[in-house]
């Protein structure tokens, strides 16, 4: 099958893609860094904070597929800047209406939405600019890492000096690097043929590896254990340190910075390691380190150590993360949309949708019973790893399907 394709966005469009999801997941790490200030200044209870993180994540969990199915069908390579700058202007208004309870939940939905409507058409294009390889999307990964450790800190300098209000100051990232993705793919964004592209490219990769989704679905249920554990952490470690040791919100906010600076660090080893040692023993390995880290924070004496113990659970949680990205798509490689927008979308999103509960269990038994459970889930992660097993497509079918160069390897 022969399909006229748009120019796939190249590697200065790779790096594009990368500021842009540095500035998109910098909304996600925002919400998180915005708890401690609603219980503060708005008087949110732990089950309300847990709420917005709800908010944030319930309508993107649904959402998220349901944009890869588009992207799969129509292309539509802009929903990536569309996404982000929603992300932005919901996240830029939650502030400004914090008394009202509610209304921080709807804009902080529209947020998610947006975010949901960002990763899979964005995804798609990294994959297609780094040939499929788990460095290139490593690369990717990790300016959502870095965006989601700027965070808290940008959150404390406009909240610190301008109160709730200065919110509206957080949608500056969105613009500017929406703005900077805009100029150096605009051709790409907007090419008439992109959305015959990508149904042709869907097309001949089904039609020639096969979608397998029970492999999928295991793959699934490990990322909902990644999911509830990084969402419970991003959610209540800042609020563990200040409950059990009394720390200022300001220390606390140090652990919330750690987590995804960590996790970058980790997201660039794991996609090295992944195309050097494969994919599943990185997976394995990277869930036993996050079990132990966890263990860590439940045990620790001090609050230093909790720290400590957060930056190595950020490194070990996302050490499997591109290699799992990358494993979705070799899963379902005539369904990349789709695969993307469940794995970063409905699984990754299932801790927000558990976080009201872990938010009740921390109001009637203390945080720490928080990361007692997500330590028995990160373990259950580790075991179910053990079903995944391998399956490749050749780096130039990752890029163009209709190159006939479509290979897979399945083993255990």
């Amino acid at each position: 099958m022969s399909t006229t394709t748009s120019p796939a966005p190249g590697r200065a469009g790779l790096w594009a893609l990368t500021a842009t999801h540095g500035a998109n997941d910098f909304y996600t790490g925002a919400v998180a860094a915005l708890l401690p200030f609603f219980v503060l200044h708005a008087r949110y209870t732990y089950a309300a904070v847990a709420g917005v993180t709800l908010a944030a994540t319930a309508l993107s969990s649904v959402a998220q597929p349901i944009f890869g199915h588009l992207s799969d069908r129509f292309g539509m390579p802009w929903m990536s800047l569309a996404g982000l700058l929603t992300a932005g202007i919901g996240v830029a208004l939650s502030g400004l209406v914090s008394e009202s309870y509610p209304a921080v939940w709807i804009v902080i939905a529209v947020s998610g939405i947006g975010v949901a409507a960002y990763h899979p058409a964005a995804t798609m294009e990294a994959r297609r600019a780094g040939g499929g390889t788990s460095g290139a999307m490593s690369l990717f990964s990790v300016g959502g890492n870095l965006g989601g450790a700027l965070a808290p800190s940008a959150v404390i300098l406009v909240v610190g000096r301008f109160g709730l209000n200065g919110t509206a100051l957080l949608v500056i990232p969105a613009v500017v690097f929406g703005l900077v993705y805009a100029a150096v793919s605009w051709r790409h964004l907007f090419s008439a043929t992109g959305a015959t592209a990508a149904i042709g490219r869907a097309t001949a990769t089904q039609h020639q590896a096969g979608d397998d989704w029970r492999a999928f679905g295991w793959l699934t249920l490990v990322l909902a254990t990644w999911s509830i554990t990084f969402v419970g952490t991003s959610t209540f470690v800042s609020l563990y340190a200040i409950q059990r040791f009394g720390t200022s919100p300001e220390f606390a906010s140090i652990a919330l910075s750690v987590f995804p600076a960590a996790g970058a660090a980790g997201t660039l080893a794991g996609g090295w390691l992944a195309d050097r040692f494969g994919r599943l023993r990185v997976v394995r390995t990277g869930y036993l380190l996050a079990a132990l880290s966890t263990g860590a924070i439940v045990l620790a004496p001090t609050p230093a150590v909790v720290i400590v113990a957060t930056a190595a659970l950020g490194v070990s949680l996302f050490v499997p993360f591109a290699a799992q990205i990358t494993l979705s798509h070799s899963y379902l490689p005539g369904r990349i949309g789709v695969a993307s927008g469940i794995t970063l979308g409905l699984t990754l999103s299932l801790g927000g949708v558990v976080s009201p509960l872990l938010g009740e269990i921390a109001d009637h038994g203390g945080v720490r019973w928080v990361f007692v459970i997500l330590a028995v889930l990160v373990t259950a992660g580790f075991a179910l790893a053990f079903i995944l097993k391998e399956r490749r497509i050749t780096a130039r079918a990752a890029v163009d399907p209709d190159s006939d160069e479509l290979s897979e390897k399945a083993g255990a």
